[in-house]
């Protein structure tokens, strides 16, 4: 499968209509404006301002190592990783030529290695769990939040997981949990308000991987049967800005 990043597009104006014959006139006609799938990396501010965007990454072993949306670090001149108040440069180690993740370096790991599943695969109408790093410390302060989303039917593209969702700019590279705290997908982009597409377990765990990281898989779960998804996101997240 090729990668191709989204972003929300405009109206393409199409001029149609058969070649004029005399004493006829000739109308251009304009297609339908369409939308796109929008990306929810936090777009960068204007040139004059300053340059960057960010997102959300989630670390998957205890080196270092984070995993994120591609779009979210693509050309970036510094990534930096911040998680409650502590702030460290990262590096790029790779992006997947076919989907959108990237794996990222920081000099040391600030929080828990998120946890795949070892089998099986999410079900339509599964409880999940996804939320921007930066929305999480309000949730958690709040009491916690078990589930605020659902996978949805109808499928999507190959590899991936389609849930429905309000997550907004932030979300990108976000690890979708499910009702056990294991990571079933990562947060790519939205296709329409509340509907949002995520890299599938099996695709990201096949990255890393190819990658030789040493990530953990487990069924068995690793929050209380009504432990907070929001708290075992935050454990495993912080939020990522390219500059």
């Amino acid at each position: 499968m090729t990668f191709r990043h989204l972003i929300l597009l405009g109206g393409i104006a199409v001029f149609a209509g058969a070649e004029p014959a005399t004493a006829q006139s000739w109308v251009p006609v304009r297609a339908p404006e369409r939308t796109a799938p929008q990306s929810l990396a936090r777009p960068p501010e204007p040139a004059t301002l300053r340059r960057e965007k960010s997102g959300t990454a989630f670390f998957v072993d205890d080196a270092g190592h984070m995993l994120t949306a591609r779009h979210a670090v693509e050309d970036c001149a510094r990534i930096v990783v911040a998680k409650e108040g502590r702030v460290v440069l990262a590096r790029t180690v790779a992006l997947s030529p076919g989907f959108d993740l990237a794996l990222i370096k920081a000099p040391k790991t600030l929080g828990l290695a998120a946890v795949f599943p070892r089998n099986g695969a999410a079900s339509v109408n599964d409880m999940m769990f996804a939320a921007a790093y930066d929305k999480l410390p309000g949730m958690v302060i709040r009491g916690g939040v078990l589930a605020n989303a659902t996978v949805a039917p109808g499928g999507g593209e190959a590899g991936h997981l389609v849930i429905d969702s309000t997550v907004t700019f932030g979300a990108s590279g976000a690890p979708v949990l499910d009702r056990r705290g294991l990571v079933e997908g990562v947060i790519s982009r939205r296709t329409r308000i509340d509907r949002v597409l995520a890299v599938g377990a099996r695709e990201a765990k096949a990255f890393l991987a190819s990658n030789g990281i040493r990530f953990d898989q487990d069924d068995r779960p690793q929050i209380a049967g009504g432990g907070s998804r929001a708290n075992r996101a935050a454990s495993i997240s912080a939020r990522v800005t390219c500059l």
